[in-house]
This record gives structure tokens, sequence and C-alpha cells, in this order.
């Protein structure tokens, strides 16, 4: 029995960093562009068929497919924010929750239509390394998601703090129209910051293709995990999201594991009226 806590635990944090990837760049473009991209579970979806389609097609390795798909989201994810968005930044909150329902209906109905609904699996030739410690057991495949997605996420962490570009999008975040009085270009932020979102989900989108698999309707139910993760992190709180994440990721493994699988979805979202109930400002605390 512990072995297997142990090992429903280490699943569980697997998970989590994938969801962290997912979340915090929802979180950023909430924080930044104060719009709530509901078509974020898109980009992570559209972002693994580009994944899968550079190693069908192309033929290149899973890590360089995931670099072309963490680009080419980047990219589709630009476009999107100054066609869609950039419009409706300063507007009232319900406008993008509206525009990004239709958005995201509509990008997961062209994928239905062109990629069809049958899933697919991302090869990363990793899945046949199993690795065994103390009793636990991980796959080569489980390692590198692990190691990418901290990298990922460490990685941002410095950009935000250290660049020239992520003061002036912690500058934006804080109070726009002062950063925008000090010289700095929010546009040209506000792209940045949705290609970062779009690279974030196209990462995560490609690790769960290579453990699962990849279908037009994988979408939906992660973005609404990621809101969740994002409400219990708090909106902006790069460290609260990343606890959160991971938290969610615990709870949805364990409960999988031990009390029923068929309902491992229903299990955030039981959590987070729990929160609210017990701690509504937040696991991160604020307002």
């Amino acid at each position: 029995m512990t072995t297997i806590f142990f090992q429903q635990i280490l699943n569980g944090v697997i998970q989590g960093c994938i969801y962290a990837l997912i979340a915090l760049g929802l979180s950023l473009v909430f924080g930044i562009l104060e719009i709530a991209n509901f078509a974020h579970g898109e980009f992570y979806m559209i972002g693994a068929f580009m994944a899968l389609f550079s190693i069908t097609f192309l033929g290149v390795p899973f890590f360089i497919a995931m670099i072309i798909a963490m680009i080419g989201m980047a990219f589709v994810a630009t476009v999107i924010e100054r066609v869609v968005f950039r419009p409706i930044v300063g507007k009232p909150l319900i406008n993008s929750m509206l525009l990004s329902f239709g958005l995201s209906t509509a990008l997961a109905n062209l994928a239905l239509y062109f990629f069809k609904a049958d899933p697919r699996k991302i090869t990363s030739g990793l899945a046949s390394y199993r690795f065994s410690f103390l009793g636990l057991y991980i796959t080569g495949e489980r390692i590198a998601i692990l190691v990418l997605s901290v990298f990922l996420v460490l990685l941002l962490a410095w950009f935000i703090q250290y660049t020239r570009t992520g003061k002036a999008m912690r500058a934006v975040a804080q109070d726009r129209t002062a950063a925008q009085l000090a010289g700095i270009n929010i546009r040209r932020i506000y792209s940045v910051t949705f290609a970062i979102s779009g690279a974030l989900a196209a990462a995560a989108g490609t690790m769960v293709g290579a453990m699962f698999f990849v279908n037009p309707e994988m979408g939906f139910t992660v973005v609404l995990k990621s809101f969740v993760i994002v409400t219990l992190g708090g909106f902006g709180k790069i460290k609260g999201v990343i606890f959160a994440a991971i938290l969610i990721g615990l709870v949805e493994s364990l409960g999988g594991g031990f009390i029923s699988y068929a309902y491992k979805d229903a299990y955030p979202f039981l959590l987070l009226i729990l929160l609210f109930i017990l701690k509504p400002e937040g696991l991160a605390g604020g307002k």
C-alpha cells in the first residue's frame, strides 16, 4: 500500500508539472491583458497536433517536434491576439469570456473537421525505457517530461524576473497606464505574452500527447482545470499557480488511485468548491 501511495504521488507530481505549464500561460494573459482566454485549451490542442505532424511528416525527433510546436503555436497565438483579442483589451471581462468561448468552439470544430476525432499518440521513443527505484516505476518518457516541465517553468521565472521584457511585463501587469507613460510599448508586451502563453501550451500538449493521446476535444477539460488552478493559486502569482498545479495533479492521481478513476476530472472542482468555503482568498492570499 505504501509503494502504491508513493507511486501515485510521483504520477501526480508529473501531471501537475504539465498543468503548471498550461495554467501559467493562462495566468500571464489574465494578469497582463486582463483577458479570460477560454480558447487556451485549443492552443494546447493545436500545439499537440503540430508536434504530431512534425514527427509524422517531417520525421524529426520528439524534442525537435516540441520546439517546432512551441514556435508555431507562439506565432499562431500572436496572430490571434492581434486579430481577435487586442480590440477588446480594457473592455469588461465578460467580453473576453464570450469571445474566447466562441473562438474555442470554432477552433475545436475546425480541428475536428480537418484532423477527425480518432485519438492519435505522439511517438517519443522514450516509453520503452523503464526505471525502478525503491519500488517506484517511471518511464524515460515521464522523466523527460518532468525535466522539461521544470526547465520551462524555471526559464519563464528567470525571463520574467531578470530580462528587460520580463520587467516590462510585470510593469504592465501592475499599472498599464503608468507603464505606457514610462515608454513601454504595451502592444508589444501583449504580443509577447500571448506568444509565451501559446508556446507553453504547445509544450504541455506535446507532453500529454506522448503520455496519452491527441484529439480535437482534448483542450476543453484542461482549460477548465487550468482556471481552477489559477483561481486556487491566485491570478498573476507564479509560485501560487505552480503550487496549485502540483496540488491538482496530486488530488487527481490520489483520487483516481484510491477512490475512483472514473471521477478524476471532478476532483479539482470539488477542491475548488471546498476552497471557496474555507479560504476564498486563494492559496496564495490576496484579494
